[in-house]
């Protein structure tokens, strides 16, 4: 057997072990949440059953460039399993609007609540998508790079991605309501927050998956 095919077989199997866990956190935390396992408030995050892809949030850079690939694109691409990084947990602040002030103050809260993770904190990383179809103003990028450095901007297109989120059975609102979405570290969108939701209820939703999820 060559190399190269030795090498995707073994890439392969590592990371369909490194993914039950996932899947196994995505289950149980469903389980939970339907049997009233977390407390007394059961609707926390709202589940996306099945799960979308990280693609299918359409996020680019600046210039257009997609910043994501689904999970089968990147194993295509790797030819020995030690070029395989674990990726982080993304949390992503999605909105279609001008970020105002209570949206600068939920990224905040998010930031806050990231901080607050402690040794947890490095396997979480914070995305803000602007879903306008146009690139930020000036005083909103040149605000988001002096409070939220470590947090990253994306761009995208809301026709887009209500598009391919409706696959998943996902109707949003992103004309007058931001979301939360978390994505696991294999590019799942397995959840997401309206903005009615405390961020007390998100910390504790996201501290339950990690401690259950054993990647990324």
């Amino acid at each position: 057997m060559q190399d190269t095919t030795r090498n995707k077989l073994k890439l392969a199997f590592l990371l369909f072990i490194a993914f039950v866990p996932i899947t196994l956190a995505t289950i149980t935390y469903r389980n939970a949440v339907e049997s009233g396992g977390f407390g007394s408030t059961v609707n926390k995050g709202i589940l996306i059953l099945p799960p979308a892809d990280i693609t299918d949030l359409a996020m680019t850079d600046a210039i257009g460039i997609p910043l994501f690939k689904s999970f089968e694109e990147l194993i295509a691409q790797i030819e020995n399993d030690d070029d395989y990084a674990p990726q982080p947990w993304l949390m992503v602040f999605v909105t279609a609007n001008t970020c105002d002030t209570v949206c600068r103050e939920r990224i905040h809260l998010l930031r806050q609540m990231h901080i607050t993770l402690n040794e947890d904190m490095p396997r979480v990383r914070r995305y803000y998508l602007n879903a306008t179809g146009a690139s930020l103003p000036k005083e909103t990028a040149d605000f988001f790079r002096d409070e939220f450095p470590s947090m990253g901007i994306a761009q995208g297109d809301k026709s887009k991605i209500l598009e391919n989120l409706a696959k998943s059975n996902v109707i949003l609102d992103l004309e007058n309501n931001n979301y939360v979405f978390f994505v696991d570290p294999v590019g799942n969108v397995m959840m997401y927050y309206e903005p009615h939701h405390p961020i007390q209820d998100i910390k504790a939703d996201l501290e339950k998956l990690l401690g259950l999820s054993s990647l990324g």
